[in-house]
């Protein structure tokens, strides 16, 4: 276990990170595909709104631990954090789980049924110990083995037990139960054991303060990202559930770049932050969300030109309401980016909840959205997509702001928007010239996204001024 222990280089991190987010993203597009083949989209969206809504839960859950161990750790890396930890995750989060899945099953969720209670709370609480054990790796900055578990939890482990052939609520104890064992394993092995006499209760009470701070914004991100799905299930069908999580997987894509930035940059961030060098993460914080905005609107654009495709080879089957849902989540993506790239430097200069004002405000939009939608009886399709369109707006512009305000540095420019305009005019040129061909689509899809791997290539290779010549040289530098 000793190499998954090992402190890398800032450039290694981000390229560990960055591998290890296409093999994870890969295989949740495998998982997908999978369920959908084998289950049907009816089966694929009962289980992605299970797993979305317990996803969403686990910062609750952990009472905000998944931010404040590696936050803490990172300062002066002290172990007796992770006794701390642990011991919060065994006395507060068992008994908060419990009590979550029964509310759950309380107002009859359409998707839980009481007889799978202890399956739902052994999934929840194996996606639990993945994030606290994550977070402790991430806080030792041992980003390897962190990446390593989380390649486990979200792909590999998923993906070997729905091969097995069981049936949906099997598949989910199976995967729980299994996640839980070797997350807890990995976790009190790089913790070194634990030892109650480490247990100090100052420490608890600084990161039960910093996690509840951070509640609001948690609950906030639950809405956000479970609400839609719930009232899709609860009005619609889950299979327009499945294209939404589907969509919003597609989304997360975003995470490809938010987490090798925010999650090997936090605990850098609070180290500079903390030996008094504030000034030294603004150039570098400003290069990592430029590439982040543009490579996300890329994404999008992408995404929406060829969500037909898309969809028909990743699930299967593709319908009309498929491709529209697609084509209004998408276009969250830039503001979602944003909002996660700029979620962990805000943690880090500051102890005060900024995002859970942010994300609070996202989370009342979206209500608000909905509760107009029910009372004018609008569609509820259409306006649970705008909802979730419009509330990830104003998380992206509310993260601008304050982003903007803690570090007093102006994260957009002209170059910037400039930069962002040529893409969106290559991409789309490119696409409109070659459907101009007599080639079957799959070969067009081919054929286009040759040529944006070679551009894009070309540009990072022989680019030698402005933000990208500046971005290579802190991913070289070692």
């Amino acid at each position: 276990m000793n190499w998954l222990n090992k402190h890398l280089s800032f450039k290694t991190d981000l390229l560990v990170t960055l591998l290890n987010g296409l093999v994870v993203v890969g295989g949740v597009f495998i998982l997908n595909g999978l369920i959908a083949r084998i289950y049907g989209l009816n089966v694929l969206g009962e289980f992605l709104l299970v797993k979305r809504i317990l996803s969403s839960a686990v910062g609750i859950l952990l009472i905000g631990m998944s931010v404040g161990l590696p936050n803490y750790l990172s300062r002066d890396f002290d172990r007796s954090l992770g006794d701390n930890a642990f011991l919060l995750f065994c006395f507060i989060t068992v008994p908060l789980t419990i009590l979550f899945i029964a509310g759950i099953l309380w107002f009859k969720i359409t998707g839980f049924y009481h007889e799978y209670f202890w399956v739902y709370i052994i999934l929840s609480l194996g996606i639990s110990a993945q994030f606290i054990a994550y977070a402790l790796f991430r806080g030792y900055m041992n980003m390897l083995g962190a990446n390593v578990l989380q390649l486990l939890g979200t792909a590999i482990i998923p993906i070997f037990i729905f091969t097995l052939g069981l049936n949906l609520y099997d598949a989910m104890f199976f995967i729980g139960s299994t996640i839980l064992a070797i997350m807890v394993f990995a976790y009190l092995s790089r913790n070194k054991g634990f030892n109650i006499h480490d247990i100090n209760i100052a420490q608890s009470k600084i990161m039960i303060k910093y996690g509840l701070e951070r509640i609001p914004s948690f609950a906030s991100q639950f809405i956000l990202l479970a609400g839609v799905p719930l009232i899709i299930a609860q009005t619609v069908n889950f299979e327009s559930v499945a294209y939404f999580n589907s969509s919003l997987s597609l989304v997360r894509l975003s995470l490809l770049i938010v987490n090798p930035i925010g999650m090997v940059m936090l605990p850098r961030i609070s180290n500079k932050i903390a030996s008094g060098a504030k000034n030294d993460v603004k150039n570098i914080l400003s290069l990592f969300i430029k590439a982040g905005i543009i490579f996300s609107v890329i994404g999008t654009v992408y995404c929406y030109i060829n969500a037909n495709l898309i969809l028909k080879v990743w699930l299967g089957e593709v319908s009309e309401i498929g491709i529209s849902i697609l084509h209004i989540v998408i276009l969250a993506l830039p503001f979602y980016t944003f909002s996660g790239l700029a979620r962990s430097p805000i943690d880090a200069v500051s102890e005060r909840g900024y995002n859970s004002l942010i994300y609070g405000l996202a989370a009342v939009s979206m209500i608000i959205i909905i509760f107009v939608g029910k009372l004018y009886n609008l569609n509820m399709l259409t306006t649970a997509l705008i909802s979730f369109l419009f509330s990830h707006i104003v998380a992206g512009v509310g993260s601008f702001y304050y982003l903007q305000k803690l570090y007093k540095y102006s994260f957009l420019d002209f170059k910037l928007i400039r930069d962002i305009a040529a893409s969106i005019i290559i991409i789309i040129t490119i696409s409109k010239t070659v459907a101009y061909t007599n080639m079957s689509i799959v070969a067009q899809f081919i054929l286009t996204n040759m040529i944006y791997v070679i551009i894009g290539i070309m540009i990072f290779k022989f680019i030698k001024t402005g933000w990208i010549a500046e971005l290579k040289t802190k991913i070289y530098a070692k």
